[in-house]
């Protein structure tokens, strides 16, 4: 048992210490050899544990997009309600912005976006469309409530969530900038919400 903790310890490190290198430097800049003096290991080690450097990006990429995904699923849509929008997108944006792995991971696909059309696709899925379809089925629902103005729900999670997406690679958030997503929010769902 201690040996399979030591592998898989060993393994996340590798993993960690990856991501770190390729957003830093990006994919084509880094080494196994570079991987293995992060990880304080030789490159036997690295070897054990993936085939090649590739598969070490795949595995980066698919753990930190179900990790992703499993925090956007937290939100269930379908029995939510209009007073909940605000901390859903404070929650979600402290998580696009504090979670060490997933900024590390849009870093990375900041970076590769403009060499690989995979990861332009992954980053555009993550950080543009999945999220403003998300808000977009949220918004459907209170639109269909009647907590919302009748009106176009893309448009609406455009609005909501412009300011979220420029504000998520900007270093060290400020309480001002907290506070004025905030009031953002609140001023969007008082702009948009159905008199009753």
């Amino acid at each position: 048992m201690e040996q399979t903790e030591k592998t898989q310890s060993m393994k996340d490190r590798i993993l960690y210490e990856s991501l770190k290198l390729f957003a830093d430097n990006g994919y084509a800049a880094v080494s196994t050899r570079m991987i293995a003096k992060a990880v304080e290991a030789s490159d036997a080690v690295i070897y054990k544990h993936f085939k090649n450097k590739r598969e070490i990006l795949d595995t980066i990429l698919e753990r930190c997009k179900t990790q992703y995904l499993a925090k956007r699923n937290t939100v269930k849509l379908a029995t939510m309600c209009w007073d909940e929008v605000e901390k859903i997108c404070m929650d979600m944006f402290a998580f696009q912005t504090q979670d060490e792995w997933i900024v590390l991971y849009r870093k990375l696909l900041i970076v590769e976006q403009y060499k690989d059309p995979q990861m332009a696709m992954l980053y555009r899925r993550m950080f543009i469309e999945g999220p403003l379809e998300s808000l977009e089925g949220m918004f459907h629902i209170l639109i269909e409530q009647g907590y919302m103005k009748k009106g176009n729900p893309m448009v609406y999670a455009m609005e909501l969530y412009a300011p979220f997406f420029l504000f998520h690679t900007v270093e060290g958030k400020s309480e001002e900038l907290l506070q004025n997503l905030e009031e953002h929010v609140r001023l969007f769902r008082k702009n948009v919400r159905e008199l009753q």
